[in-house]
């Protein structure tokens, strides 16, 4: 396996439910200053706002990508070398790896409206500040594959 080969590829985009939340706000803000101000100040607003919310949504969805230089969530790298012991945490695991008496030491890429399952990855390196990393994957068991995969490698 080359470094550059892709075991694993998924973007973290928001859920659909998501999408129509913003569609509701900017519709509400929208319409409220339409009525005020004018039907065309409304459209402009209602064009100005979906495009600067969308965008938003967008460029702060993460890339998760496993290869052979290891895993890459974002800007984030984690080497080949420094991936231990990957397993898939569900929603309640998930829940109380974050929530009140977890370690805050621990990496997190969490987008909880993409998914509620995670996989928590445990950091080989003894001089990294983050003992693991918790990150949010639509297909988590695809995801612990390929970095089982890799530290195989």
């Amino acid at each position: 396996m080359t470094d550059t080969e892709s075991l694993h590829r998924e973007r973290l985009l928001p859920s659909w439910w998501v999408w129509l939340v913003l569609g509701g706000l900017v519709a509400m803000l929208s319409v409220a200053y339409g009525a005020a101000l004018g039907s065309v100040v409304g459209w402009i607003l209602a064009a100005i706002l979906a495009t600067i919310g969308a965008s938003l949504l967008i460029v702060t969805s993460p890339t998760i990508r496993v290869d052979g230089s290891g895993l890459q969530v974002g800007r984030a790298h984690l080497p080949r070398w420094a991936v231990a012991n990957p397993r898939v945490a569900d929603r309640a695991e998930v829940r109380k790896l974050r929530g009140p008496g977890s370690d805050a030491r621990v990496f997190t890429a969490l987008r909880p409206w993409s998914s509620s399952s995670a996989v928590l990855i445990e950091v080989a390196d003894a001089s990294d500040p983050h003992p693991a990393w918790l990150v949010s994957s639509r297909h988590p068991e695809a995801l612990r594959s390929a970095l089982s995969a890799t530290m195989a490698s």
